[in-house]
Formats: structure tokens, C-alpha cells, sequence
């Protein structure tokens, strides 16, 4: 085994990430710095996307050990990259949708909703790749 895996804690940054989006949300300020504040925060939950992808962890990659030591996770694993996949174009979207919305408050319910659907994948989707984790390095690959 040349990689060490601990089971994943909550990502604080993430959960951060996620408390200042539903923040503004909850605070449509309606102000131009209103708008540049969500496109900052869709722009770092789509850069969060790509780091909770399991097999993107360096040389000899979680995803490589998964499939060597615990092959019955591995299914799992290429299913969580696809829904990463397709949160990622999600968020796009939602981002595009924002710049073209920017200023028109007639726009804010139907953002705010794309937006929090975008967070409760994202929230499921971390939940997913930690429970995977744990569950390969407690079951079968054997913590240190």
C-alpha cells in the first residue's frame, strides 16, 4: 500500500463554503456586490467539486488502492466521478445563469433554488466520497 487513508472528517471548508452561500441567499441584498459575492462562492463550490474527487490524490492515487484492496468499492467510486461530473456542470450552469441574471431581482427565487439544489448535491455528494472512504479504510484497507 503506498497510500495512507484516514477516514474523512466534515471538510470545514467546505461546510464554510456552504454557510456563506446559504448566507447571502437568505440575504438577498440585491446590490451589485451581492451578485459578485455568489459568483465567487459557485466558483469555489465547482473548484470543491474537483477536490473531493477520490481519485485525484497524487502519484499513486486513493482510487488505484480502492480498486486493489477493497475492488467491491470500486463500482461505487467511478459512480461518485460521475456525479462529480455532472455536479460540476451543474454548477456552471447555475454560475452562467448568475452572470446573465445579475442585477434583475425577478431572478432571485429561481436562482436561489438552483443554487440550493446545487448545495444538497453537494452536500450528498461529499457525504458519499467520505462514506467510501471510511468504509474502505475501516473494512478493508486497515487503518494505521
Amino acid at each position: 500500500m503506498n497510500v495512507k487513508i484516514e477516514p474523512a472528517a466534515s471538510d470545514s471548508g467546505l461546510t464554510d463554503l456552504v454557510a456563506r452561500t446559504e448566507s447571502l441567499l437568505a440575504h438577498r441584498w440585491g446590490v451589485a456586490a451581492w451578485w459578485v459575492e455568489l459568483a465567487a462562492c459557485l466558483d469555489a463550490l465547482g473548484a470543491r467539486v474537483t477536490s473531493l474527487r477520490l481519485n485525484s490524490v497524487g502519484q499513486h492515487t486513493l482510487a488505484e488502492q480502492i480498486r486493489n484492496d477493497a475492488p467491491h468499492l470500486y463500482g461505487t467510486l467511478r459512480r461518485l466521478d460521475e456525479e462529480s461530473d455532472a455536479l460540476e456542470q451543474a454548477i456552471l450552469r447555475v454560475r452562467i445563469s448568475a452572470g446573465q441574471s445579475a442585477g434583475d431581482e425577478g431572478r432571485l427565487k429561481e436562482l436561489t433554488t438552483d443554487v440550493r439544489g446545487v448545495l444538497r448535491r453537494m452536500r450528498r455528494l461529499e457525504l458519499r466520497s467520505n462514506s467510501v472512504v471510511f468504509e474502505a479504510y475501516e473494512r478493508d484497507i486497515g487503518g494505521e
